[in-house]
């Protein structure tokens, strides 16, 4: 599915940054009141060049290379020297838990994780700092723009109401991207040039130059550097200017260019999957008394209390009535402590995490949440068909991202816009 945080060192290329620099370093580029300095560039320019060849794509010119790494370091830079100026951290419990996320989703323990990268060349401390870097990035996107992006209950039923007959809306789509940038305000000349430079790609595309290595030397987009490789995407993720050409594409087809908001595009169909398959959820009826310190009590009184209560239901003690006499959940404590049928994603993990554990008609020892502590019993359970819900709820997801990343792009241009970059080296100009 789409590309998530994982520990691969060609998912971190704008991140990888060398070592500190060695007096008298050359600069190569003056970013604000900040430089990036020759060793960074030829770092990065040395680890990407082994990701490209270890994927097997084939490498575009040394002086293309060079140029297009530096101006994700450009970008890269911008954006962390805002992150700064707006007094945003990363701290180490976040990082540690993203790193153990990252660990998992790849089925290593931390301690494979870090064989891994030693394996691949990277040095555990500077891998820490490029997710932190990443994770920092991403707090920015969301403080810049993360606010103004919504998506309503309509879009979600206008979207599935002119797909319904659709299957292709059920499958995702790998693709491929080449971006030929334009300002935000460009001159009828610069959109001509843009134009007929993308003309000349698809050309080239056409007579059997690799879409991948023209998508590292030539694009603007933010996954130049993995080959313009997007993933698979769902087609409610796409803009409509791609959405209307995707789903009439066979795969290997390029299509293009598309005029979009940030220049001209040309796309590539990798491939088809299927994203349609029935989704099953476990709900439980289930019961709880919830019971909290009073202000008068000791936190050990407290427990005391919790304990006292569960060991009357052990006894025979009936729940509902011991719910309605000694439950601080007004809601539920008038229906006997009851709250229906829910799922552990309607839950506090602590309470979900009992109450899956529970066999039925047991009572749970006393549970502490934030809420208080609860004692928990499970009535019933039952899998049922959620697929309707979970589709709603994929779409305004799909629908978010969408929006998401266009105010991203859209930020970014405006960003570098009211930048002050300036190369130093001509040759990377």
């Amino acid at each position: 599915m789409r590309k998530q945080l994982v520990f691969l060192l060609m998912l971190l290329p704008a991140l990888v940054l060398a070592e500190p620099a060695q007096p008298l370093d050359k600069v190569v580029a003056v970013v604000n009141d900040d430089v990036i300095t020759a060793s960074e560039l030829e770092a990065q320019v040395s680890v990407l060049r082994q990701q490209i060849l270890a994927k097997k794509m084939e490498l575009p010119p040394e002086s293309v290379l060079r140029k297009q790494v530096l101006q994700h370091l450009i970008d890269v830079d911008l954006q962390l020297q805002l992150a700064k100026n707006n007094s945003l951290t990363i701290d180490s419990t976040d990082l540690n838990e993203a790193i153990a996320k990252i660990a998992e989703g790849n089925k290593l323990s931390l301690t494979q994780l870090r064989e891994e990268l030693t394996r691949q060349g990277l040095n555990w401390e500077t891998y820490r700092e490029n997710i932190r870097k990443e994770m920092l990035i991403s707090r920015l996107q969301q403080k810049a723009v993360g606010s103004d992006v919504t998506v309503s209950t309509q879009q979600v039923e206008d979207y599935l109401k002119t797909s319904l007959n659709n299957k292709k809306t059920q499958q995702v789509f790998h693709l491929q991207n080449i971006v030929i940038p334009l300002s935000e305000e460009p001159t009828t000349e610069q959109v001509k040039k843009a134009q007929e430079k993308a003309r000349l790609l698809l050309s080239k595309i056409k007579q059997g130059d690799d879409f991948s290595r023209l998508a590292i030397a030539e694009s603007s987009g933010e996954y130049a550097l993995e080959g313009g490789d997007l993933g698979e995407r769902h087609l409610a993720e796409l803009p409509d200017v791609f959405a209307d050409r995707v789903i009439n594409m066979k795969a290997g087809e390029v299509a293009g260019p598309i005029r979009t908001g940030n220049g001209f595009q040309l796309i590539k169909l990798v491939s088809v999957g299927s994203n349609h398959e029935r989704h099953d959820v476990t709900k439980t009826h289930v019961r709880h008394i919830l019971l909290k310190q009073a202000s008068n009590m000791t936190a050990t009184e407290a427990v005391r209390q919790a304990n006292n209560i569960y060991q009357q239901l052990k006894s025979g003690k009936d729940f509902a009535i011991m719910a309605k006499q000694y439950s601080l959940d007004a809601a539920s404590a008038v229906k006997g402590g009851d709250l229906g049928w829910v799922t552990v994603d309607e839950l506090v993990p602590q309470f979900a995490k009992a109450m899956d554990a529970l066999p039925l008609h047991t009572v749970s020892k006393p549970v502490k949440s934030p809420f208080g502590w609860h004692l928990i019993e499970v009535v019933a359970r039952k899998t049922v068909d959620d697929s309707d819900a979970f589709q709603r709820q994929q779409v305004r997801q799909f629908l978010h991202q969408r929006k998401f990343t266009e105010a991203v792009q859209n930020w970014q241009q405006h960003l570098r816009t009211d930048a002050y970059v300036k190369i130093l080296d001509k040759e990377l100009a």
